[in-house]
């Protein structure tokens, strides 16, 4: 296989019509024919000469991996296969929407590194180019670091108990210290980026319709405490109207906790308002599986908090504030815990305990008869 150089000029360069002038400033750009397939890939350089050394490297990458030189001759070979079949793998696992979300953000991430360097077949990947490419990360958290190491590890991982590389170049990343109080760190949404992010949504460029759902989504999950796939997928046997009390009675799917919680009257109303044409369920239009329903809405959900000027937050948050809102009213946290439908009020205290006031004033009560 024989790579080709040319020159993609720019509309001003004098030289536009000869491919092959070396001396202008103008993009290199690269071609090769694979089982009959046209190829073309920018060198990302102005230079002639770091574009034949880019060149040499795929050409010797192509070479190697048709002499057979992989760990198994019929599994993946460059690092953008490699990445498919393994969010393949994921998929099957019925991951949450935002969870498949996360890992194919790192992988994306990782497969720009590697086109960079000229990577092309994952067998190339080695600790020294993760350990470079790691040293650029920019996450404003250690934490948020550590779960994107802890992602590229699976992957890796993957890669090497199926026989598409014969070792784990991710192996032997050191480790990323956090905090413990970091590690177990929520962030819940402030009353204003809560009313900041609602009125995001007429901005959003949403359709009206979905921008109504996911209005009333997110209002829910803040009303509720329900995580976005509990909510998405609620059915309208769930919500019960009691007089002018409305209340959501379901099963967690995560943990098969039953929760059953009081709700806003003025919300009840919004919920049974919503337009679907699904007369089971008050989000879910039957036009999709129940994971593909909270994909959609996830991905709705992140053009509303980009539109709001937070691009980083999540749909849980909206749980988080719902927790929390709760506990620096007073609320006991096991009252809180159950509202939740956690398992356990140690999960609970695990995130939360900081807000716990309720806790805090028994405390600074007991304390202050002891002096």
């Amino acid at each position: 296989m024989h790579v080709i150089l040319y020159k993609r000029h720019k509309a001003t360069c004098a030289n536009r019509k000869d491919k092959t002038y070396k001396r202008c400033r103008c993009a290199v750009w690269l071609e090769w024919n694979l089982n009959g397939k046209q190829n073309r890939k920018s060198a990302k350089t102005m230079s002639w000469e770091e574009a034949q050394k880019k060149a040499r490297i795929i050409e010797r990458q192509h070479n190697d991996a048709e002499l057979g030189i992989a760990a198994n001759p019929g599994a993946p070979k460059t690092v953008a296969e490699a990445v498919a079949l393994y969010l393949d793998s994921k998929r099957g696992e019925d991951l949450a929407a935002n969870t498949l979300y996360k890992y194919k953000l790192t992988l994306s991430r990782l497969e720009t590194f590697c086109d960079g360097e000229g990577l092309f077949f994952i067998k190339d990947v080695t600790l020294s180019h993760l350990t470079t490419w790691r040293a650029k990360w920019t996450f404003e958290s250690p934490l948020a670091k550590r779960n994107n190491q802890e992602r590229v590890k699976g992957f890796f991982k993957f890669c090497y108990e199926a026989g598409v590389i014969h070792a784990n170049p991710a192996g032997q990343l050191s480790s990323i210290q956090v905090k413990a109080d970091e590690a177990n760190s929520v962030r819940p949404f402030e009353p204003k980026e809560y009313k900041a992010i609602l009125a995001a949504v007429a901005k959003s460029g949403l359709k009206p319709r979905n921008a109504a759902r996911v209005k009333a989504c997110m209002q829910l999950q803040r009303w509720s405490g329900l995580s976005l796939v509990d909510a998405v997928c609620l059915s309208k046997d769930e919500l019960i109207k009691a007089g002018k009390t409305f209340r959501i009675r379901a099963q967690r799917r995560k943990t098969g906790v039953h929760i059953n919680n009081v709700i806003p009257g003025w919300l009840g109303k919004e919920l049974l308002a919503v337009k679907n044409g699904n007369p089971q369920h008050i989000f879910m239009t039957g036009n999709a599986s129940p994971k593909g329903a909270v994909s959609t809405f996830d991905k709705m959900y992140r053009q509303v908090f980009k539109a709001a000027g937070f691009p980083g937050r999540g749909s849980h948050e909206f749980r988080h504030t719902f927790s929390v809102e709760l506990l620096k009213a007073g609320v006991d946290i096991r009252k809180v815990s159950k509202a939740l439908g956690h398992t356990s009020v140690t999960i609970t205290e695990r995130y939360y305990a900081k807000w716990n006031k309720a806790q805090q004033d028994i405390l600074d009560g007991d304390l202050a008869s002891a002096w």
